[in-house]
């Protein structure tokens, strides 16, 4: 990847978990609050796998599908 600054991003950890909404997070995305959520954490590490960038998503799970491809060679 290519460094800007002096800042080299190399991999990024994601963390995918299911819950229910706290009142709060439920009012803010106007959603029902017996419906769950998905929490998608992400961090953009450094190669020595410093975190250079994190972020939280917060999904509605009615509404939303995740997918993935990885390379398998």
């Amino acid at each position: 990847m290519k460094a800007r600054k002096g800042v080299r991003f190399n991999h990024v950890v994601e963390q995918i978990t299911a819950r229910m909404p706290s009142a709060d997070e439920a009012k803010k995305l106007a959603m029902p609050k017996n419906t769950p959520l998905l929490a998608v954490f992400g961090a953009v590490r450094d190669a020595s796998g410093r975190p250079l960038v994190v972020v939280e998503v917060l999904l509605p799970a009615d509404r939303h599908e995740l997918e993935d491809a990885y390379p398998v060679s």
